[in-house]
């Protein structure tokens, strides 16, 4: 094996076990906060409460519980089991998802009171879903993560989800009648065998021992 794929593999290795770790401090962290037994610090230590508590904070337990997804793509491409392109689309697509997801959450469900986090939404979602309210009001803010979501499908996952719900019906195509040979008017066709009787000494000496 030689030096790069040696690289790649352990790469691969990291980064595969950091989303499964990264998962693990998400689960702690959610038994310890339905006041389940278990410890955080005593199942991934300081390293993985460091990790979880501030992302589920910042974006919310729904969006949060996405992001080890991101590395484990990134993994599977350095194992040789996606693409380089399909990496990155997904890569992205669970990215986007993150980042989107918080505020769809913030539209939908009510906000928490003063001083405490949301728990669906995050800080982020809160914030932007706040902002855009302010600038397009209920209503419009639903259009722009309309917008965004179908921009982001249609970038990495190549689906529309606009055109599968209205629909889309190919254009018919036209009957395309191929002659063997233009066909040529009758003025011109006359026109033409006429030049070529003048041109045609046969033609002519034909006429003149006939009369």
């Amino acid at each position: 094996m030689g030096s790069s794929s040696l690289k790649r593999e352990i790469l691969g290795i990291a980064l595969l076990l950091f989303s499964v770790f990264l998962a693990g401090a998400f689960g702690a962290l959610a038994l310890a906060q339905a006041r389940a037994p278990v410890s955080v610090e005593a199942s991934v230590g300081v390293v993985g409460r460091i990790l979880a508590s501030p992302l589920v904070w910042f974006f919310g337990w729904p969006a949060a519980i996405l992001i080890p997804l991101v590395p484990a793509v990134h993994a599977l491409r350095l194992f040789g089991r996606l693409a380089s392109d399909t990496d990155r689309s997904w890569m992205i697509f669970f990215a986007g998802v993150v980042v989107l997801l918080p505020v769809a959450l913030a539209l939908s469900i009510a906000p928490p009171p003063p001083g405490l986090p949301s728990l669906g939404a995050g800080l982020w979602g809160e914030f932007v879903a706040s902002w855009w309210r302010g600038w397009f009001g209920s209503f419009g803010a639903w259009i722009v993560v309309a917008l965004a979501g179908s921009v982001l499908m249609a970038a990495t996952l190549a689906w529309n989800p606009v055109r599968a719900l209205i629909g889309h019906r190919p254009l018919a195509a036209a009957a395309v009648v191929v002659a063997d040979a233009p066909e040529v008017p009758a003025k011109r066709r006359r026109k033409r065998d006429a030049e070529a009787d003048a041109s045609d000494p046969s033609a002519a000496g034909g006429e003149l021992g006939g009369n």
